[in-house]
């Protein structure tokens, strides 16, 4: 195969697989589950026991916890439990942000209030605990990754 010809066929291979991500990419957004609740709960799901977490929700939750109306459900599988969360009607949250969304506000909570409840803490990627190290392309893109990741997503 001549040099032309191999350029071509790669060229070809690299537009197929620009096309076959379009196309996944359109057809998750077009999908149905795109993690919205109709009435607006959101969930995650807490490995430990569901009375200690009842009896007391931690932190980042109970400082929201008067706006919000609160479900505690078994997680399938007997894999702990599942907390499910919604904003009461004409309630208003806050938090250090001021401009922040309140399903955003509400989203941090439960994700923090799980961490704190499964190991004590809430997890943090930044600062690093092993020190500084040099920026490369791929680590830029894992540090803008762990910047938003708080932002959406599946919780």
């Amino acid at each position: 195969m001549d040099v032309k010809a191999a350029v071509a066929a790669g060229a070809a291979g690299v537009a197929a697989a620009g096309l076959v991500a379009r196309s996944l990419v359109r057809k998750k957004q077009e999908s149905v589950g795109d993690g919205r609740h109709p009435e607006g709960w959101k969930a995650v799901t807490v490995l430990g026991d569901a009375e200690t977490f009842r009896g007391h929700h931690p932190e980042p939750l109970q400082r929201i916890a008067d706006g919000l109306e609160i479900r505690i459900e078994p997680a399938p599988g007997d894999k702990g439990f599942e907390v499910h969360a919604r904003i009461r009607e004409g309630a208003e949250l806050s938090s250090d942000d001021d401009d922040a969304d309140p399903e955003q506000i509400l989203r941090t909570a439960l994700r923090d209030a799980k961490q704190v409840f499964e190991t004590g803490e809430v997890l943090q990627a930044t600062p690093r605990p092993h020190g500084h190290r040099s920026i490369t392309l791929f680590g830029a893109a894992v540090d803008a990754a762990e910047d938003k990741a708080k932002g959406g997503g599946v919780l």
